[in-house]
C-alpha cells in the first residue's frame, strides 16, 4: 500500500475522495493492527536478543525493523485519520451513517448497512452514498 504523507498530512480541505480511497480504509485498519504487532514480535526478539557480539548485529537489524514499521504505523495512522476526518465531516448525518457503517465499522453488505441505518431497501443506502460520492467529484 502507497501512503502519499503530504496529501495526508494537508488536511481535508479541497480533498478529493473517491470510493477506492474510502475502501481502503477497512484494509487500512486492519493493516495496523498486524503493523502493531510487528513492532511488538520486533521489541520481543530485541529484548530476547543475547549480549554476545554476534547478537549485536541482530539487534540492529532488528531495530531497523521495528524503526521502518513505526515509520510505516505513523503514516498508516495518518492516513486513517484523514478519511475519518473526511467521514465525519459529512453535513447529512444520514449519509455521514452510511459511510461511517461501510468504511469505519467495516460493514459489507449494503442489506445490512440499510437494516442498522433503519431502512428496508439496500439499493436506497446504496444509492444516497453513491450521489453523495459523485457530488463531491463534481
Amino acid at each position: 500500500m502507497s501512503i502519499d504523507r503530504e496529501e495526508s498530512a494537508a488536511g481535508t480541505d479541497g480533498m478529493q475522495m473517491d470510493k477506492a480511497r474510502l475502501k481502503r480504509l477497512v484494509g487500512l485498519r486492519r493493516e495496523i493492527t498486524r503493523t502493531r504487532q510487528r513492532i511488538a514480535a520486533a521489541e520481543n526478539r530485541l529484548k530476547q536478543a543475547a549480549d554476545d557480539a554476534e547478537a549485536a548485529a541482530l539487534r540492529a537489524l532488528l531495530a531497523d525493523k521495528r524503526d521502518a514499521l513505526m515509520d510505516y504505523l505513523r503514516a498508516s495512522e495518518a492516513e486513517e485519520a484523514l478519511l475519518i476526518r473526511y467521514i465525519e465531516e459529512i453535513p447529512d448525518s444520514d449519509v455521514r451513517e452510511l459511510f461511517m457503517l461501510r468504511y469505519v465499522d467495516g460493514v459489507r453488505s449494503w442489506q445490512r448497512i440499510a437494516f442498522l441505518a433503519g431502512e428496508h431497501d439496500e439499493s436506497y443506502v446504496r444509492r444516497k452514498h453513491d450521489r453523495y460520492i459523485n457530488k463531491e467529484k463534481k
